[in-house]
């Protein structure tokens, strides 16, 4: 294939399109310096006739010859050797993001109170911990954390009442003093931990939106999603491209399933129009919301993407990654009937290999910085490579057409 266009859809991040151009540049910058092919990145420009759209144009130049002595490396020798054109846009939602990124603690307080309580009395909690215990732990922990810390404000308030007591009466302070400041002391630990390895209001943000989204419709995130499917519909129709690429990171995941869903129901033949039709999901928790009984629109989407016979969707997303759901089939979870098998792959980037000690070892991170590995450059390109998959000569059904037993193997986290 020679040209591409993808669609990609970020996060729950309030950081704009600026940050996305830089950390895709010095991604392909790096995975030039680990990998055979050149990658070059122009600057980011703003989409004629839209803007809320950034793009930037990428070329990816494959070697001119590949020696492959493995089943894996075989289907990089496959690729043609011309170089790939990909027209990357960044469909912009980062203001609505800030508009619901709540700075004050009340506000977080509030919102986390009444997103826990969505997901308790309904049984979305349940689910979820049916799921994956780590994305219940992960999920719950906001929660968690506000109960533990308020018996240590407790502790540490009632402690000052003994002091203030003894003081006065000339009781010993030893008892009630140390008891209070233990207490404040482990609660106000956690908090600290909490917060640096998990990310808790990171996290806490995120599933208040989706939670947000499913009690009463957001307008200004409907009429966005509805203008990217019709760009999405217009691009297709076009008949420019060898393939149109879909791509959702996160939260961006049940974004960009929702877009693919809402072009399919302005044109129900949009995947026989030419151009092959993919989308690749990083790090998914399409569960988050799927969970909720409420989300009845959310699952008629899903239903969309299950009965789209010459749509091609793979998943990557990690078993270390506590964010996302590894493993989860997306329909399955949503109790959505798929006609087809493998639909969609699920697969892993292999953070486990990539972690392992050599001349690559990843540095140790925390989970928000885990879920962040998706888009950068990988130095085990054979397992995950984010760069070829989004610029190379192969289209998404292509490069992962082969091979279904290795990923089983790598849907299981075997690297």
């Amino acid at each position: 294939m020679r040209r591409r266009h993808v669609f990609y859809v970020s996060g729950f991040d309030p950081n704009g399109p600026s940050r996305y151009h830089r950390l895709y540049a010095d991604g392909a910058r790096q995975q030039s310096e680990w990998g055979p092919a050149a990658i070059e990145v122009g600057p980011r420009k703003r989409a004629p006739g839209d803007p809320e759209t950034m793009t930037w144009k990428v070329a990816y130049h494959p070697p001119p010859t590949a020696v492959a002595p493995t089943a894996a490396a075989t289907t990089e020798a496959t690729e043609a050797v011309e170089t790939v054109e990909t027209d990357y846009a960044f469909p912009r939602w980062d203001a609505i993001i800030r508009a619901h990124w709540w700075p004050g603690h009340w506000m977080q307080t509030k919102d986390l109170l009444r997103t826990s309580w969505q997901y308790l009395v309904t049984g979305a909690f349940c689910r979820v911990r049916a799921q994956g215990w780590h994305q219940f732990t992960t999920l719950f922990n906001p929660f968690l954390l506000l109960v533990l810390m308020l018996p240590g404000a407790a502790a540490l308030l009632a402690a000052g009442a003994a002091v203030a007591r003894a003081w006065h009466t000339g009781a010993s302070l030893a008892g009630p003093l140390a008891a209070g400041l233990v207490v404040g002391a482990a609660a106000l630990v956690w908090a600290y931990w909490a917060r640096r390895y998990w990310h808790t209001q990171w996290v806490l943000r995120s599933y208040a939106f989706v939670g947000r989204m499913v009690r009463q419709p957001v307008p200004e995130m409907e009429a966005r999603l509805d203008t990217m499917a019709a760009a999405l519909v217009a691009r297709v129709r076009q008949n420019r491209d060898d393939e149109v690429l879909v791509v959702g990171h996160s939260l961006g995941s049940i974004m960009a399933a929702s877009v693919l869903a809402r072009a399919l129901a302005i044109d129900p033949q949009l995947a026989q129009r030419g151009p092959a039709l993919g989308l690749l999901t990083l790090g998914h928790c399409l569960p988050l919301m799927s969970n909720l009984p409420a989300a009845r629109g959310f699952r008629d989407e899903l239903a969309v993407l299950a009965q789209c016979q010459g749509l091609c969707w793979v998943d990557f997303s990690d078993p270390l990654d506590d964010y996302a759901f590894p493993g989860i089939d997306p329909f399955e979870a949503a109790g959505v009937d798929v006609p087809r098998a493998d639909h969609p792959q699920m697969r892993s980037p292999g953070f486990t290999a990539m972690m392992a000690a050599g001349p690559h070892q990843l540095p140790k991170m925390n989970l928000h910085q885990i879920h962040q590995q998706y888009l950068w450059a990988s130095p085990l390109p054979q397992a995950y490579d984010y760069f070829a998959m989004t610029a190379g000569p192969l289209t998404l059904a292509a490069r992962f057409a082969t091979d279904r037993v290795a990923s089983r193997l790598l849907a299981d986290g075997h690297g």
